[in-house]
């Protein structure tokens, strides 16, 4: 584990996104005004800062433009160089890296608003995640849409005396976008992301409640996610390109859902994850060619715990022949009560 010597910790990776990296960086910079009303560096966070920026073998000149950003402000940024081994490569080395009390990730194609209050907030926050609000720009429909995260702000609640989604919005609510994390709770699971393998992120509706104990939601926008993009891992053609990573994905999640030691009030939250997790992957699947559809749900129920909520349900597609136990995936007979 590292000296915590900084307060916030920022995971950059970095692959393929010139036209995105100095939007995103530039987001990072901590402005102030002076005594005579002039824009000026904020010494004092931006010392409290450490953005970590790891080029994932990056073949465009996104390295170099990222680069500049450790040398113009060397107290707060560094870049790593490695080998491409995918997102989740970067990530681990990110947290591996990390001195900061707190940690969170930011995709090379999204920016940050905020970064001041939330560092603010910080500063003496005595909860393990602290959840902020999300805006998602369109950019095909040049519009923006607020996600807010929780029914209640600027409140340090125990996990074990809530239904989480009673207090917070929903399972989405949980996101990376959404979440700062104390950086310690993400360390002791180190690598804890999956490499050369997409969707890596989809850990993190489970693994942060493996150790948090409490949690804050403050009532502003920190992360700004950019839609839109054909090369975007959550672009439709591109999810139905990796929907075997997408599948791998899920299985990890569930594996490792199935190990949580439950609290009755993290019950709730790691079943609905199963299911909205469950229906998401199907809902996939179910748009590829026949053959690809069949492999696909195979290996779903070759690979999936045997104590997950709709195990059962996956043994039907074995159970009968195939084309008809695929007549109606997605019925109200997978999502009814009973498969709770």
């Amino acid at each position: 584990i590292n000296i915590m010597s900084k307060l916030l910790t920022i995971v950059v990776p970095v692959y393929k996104v010139e036209q995105y990296i100095n939007k995103c960086l530039d987001s990072c910079i901590i402005y102030t005004t002076d005594e005579n009303g002039n824009r000026v560096l904020d010494e004092e966070l931006m010392d409290q800062l450490e953005v970590i920026i790891v080029n994932d073998g990056t073949p465009d000149n996104s390295a170099e433009l990222s680069r500049e950003y450790t040398i113009r402000y060397p107290q707060t940024f560094r870049q790593i160089d490695k080998e491409n081994g995918g997102h989740g490569s970067a990530w681990n080395v990110g947290v591996k890296e990390a001195t900061g009390k707190y940690l969170r990730f930011l995709d090379s194609d999204d920016w940050l608003t905020n970064l001041d209050l939330l560092m603010e907030k910080l500063q003496d926050c005595e909860a393990d995640l602290v959840f902020t609000n999300e805006e998602v720009y369109y950019a095909e429909e040049n519009r923006s849409e607020r996600q807010f995260c929780s029914n209640v702000y600027d409140k340090v609640i125990d996990i074990k005396d809530v239904e989480i989604l009673e207090v917070l919005k929903d399972r989405n609510a949980i996101n990376f976008r959404k979440c700062t994390y104390l950086t310690h709770i993400i360390q002791q699971q180190y690598p804890l992301f999956r490499e050369k393998v997409s969707y890596d992120d989809t850990i993190l509706y489970a693994a942060p409640f493996k150790y948090a104990t409490k949690y804050i939601a403050y009532n502003f926008v920190v992360y700004n996610l950019l839609r839109g993009r054909d090369e975007q891992s959550m672009n439709p053609k591109v999810l139905q390109k990796k929907a075997d990573q997408l599948l791998i994905a899920y299985i990890d999640l569930q594996n490792y859902i199935a190990k949580m030691d439950y609290m009755p009030t993290l019950e709730n939250i790691l079943r609905i994850n199963e299911k909205s997790s469950f229906l998401y992957v199907i809902s996939i699947i179910t748009q590829l060619p026949y053959r690809r559809r069949k492999e696909l749900i195979n290996s779903l129920i070759d690979n999936v715990p045997n104590n997950i909520s709709f195990s059962k349900q996956l043994k039907r597609y074995k159970r009968w022949p195939f084309i008809f136990a695929y007549m109606s995936p997605f019925d109200l007979y997978v999502m009814s009560p009973s498969t709770k």
